[in-house]
């Protein structure tokens, strides 16, 4: 699935290999992804966890990579949670203010990394849609 295209309604699978399609599975059922709605970006992985990241409170976007040592899953540190189901690159999102997060307890966080298969799409579609709601003229 790397390298998938955004469907057209804003939707990003989250990338997987097969280990961790048997691993997650269980625990996530419906859409593992991350949303680039009106409002702002929709992460969904079941059980595992979700959040509710709005426009508004997104300070700045960038990537990483996600080591193979981190883990799968929803996974928590240091004023980050991270929703991955692979290792490798991932979009980072800073936030102005934190934000609480289902992990699959509430947690709160400044930083969400998301390992989507279309890192550079994911950017693109936040910046713009970002840019979009907040311009002025």
């Amino acid at each position: 699935m790397a390298g998938a295209p955004m469907e057209l309604d804003g939707h990003f699978p989250l990338r997987r290999s097969r280990a961790s399609w048997l691993f997650l599975r269980p625990l996530a059922w419906g859409p593992i992804e991350a949303e680039v709605g009106e409002a702002g970006v929709t992460l969904r992985m079941g059980w595992i966890g979700s959040a509710q990241i709005p426009f508004g409170k997104i300070d700045r976007i960038g990537r990483m990579d996600w080591p193979w040592w981190g883990g799968l899953g929803v996974r928590l540190g240091r004023g980050l949670v991270a929703f991955v189901a692979s290792s490798g690159p991932t979009a980072l999102i800073e936030l102005s203010e934190p934000i609480k997060v289902r992990a699959p307890l509430r947690w709160t966080t400044s930083r969400v990394a998301i390992g989507v298969d279309d890192v550079e799409g994911f950017i693109k579609a936040v910046a713009e849609r970002r840019r979009d709601r907040y311009s002025t003229g």
